[in-house]
């Protein structure tokens, strides 16, 4: 396998698999912060829960990037379902701020999921894991 696409394998993951974990942390400890600096309103007092319990799920995407790191047979299960998460919370949110109920702020995050699916289901067709394996 060509080394240059072994590297971006693990950098993908490291970056993306840290933005996630840092994110989801951050949501549990100090969600207002976050959304301060998305530019979004915080929700009421009563709903910060929620949005920490979102956080412990973004969070834990982001750890799954690590088990794309060990073994690399998992690499294309752990990106194939990253994908299809991101993919579903990207349709999610620009849903809900086409019908009025998420700030347009928000699409900064539809944008990312997006952004990064797109990418980690490109290069999971193309056989980059696969070629890892070899």
């Amino acid at each position: 396998m060509n080394t240059h696409k072994r590297k971006f394998l693990v950098v993908w993951s490291v970056t993306v698999g840290s933005m996630d974990a840092l994110t989801g942390l951050l949501l549990v400890v100090a969600p207002v912060a976050v959304l301060r600096c998305l530019g979004i309103a915080p929700p009421s007092a009563d709903a910060l829960v929620f949005l920490s319990w979102i956080g412990v799920f973004v969070g834990g995407v982001g750890l799954s990037y690590a088990m794309a790191l060990g073994e690399r047979h998992r690499g294309k299960a752990v990106w194939m379902i990253t994908a299809l998460v991101r993919t579903l919370v990207a349709a999610f949110v620009t849903w809900r701020i086409d019908t009025g109920s998420l700030a347009p702020a928000w699409l900064m995050v539809a944008l990312t999921d997006a952004a990064v699916a797109v990418v980690q289901m490109a290069v999971v067709r193309a056989g980059w894991w696969e070629e890892a394996r070899r």
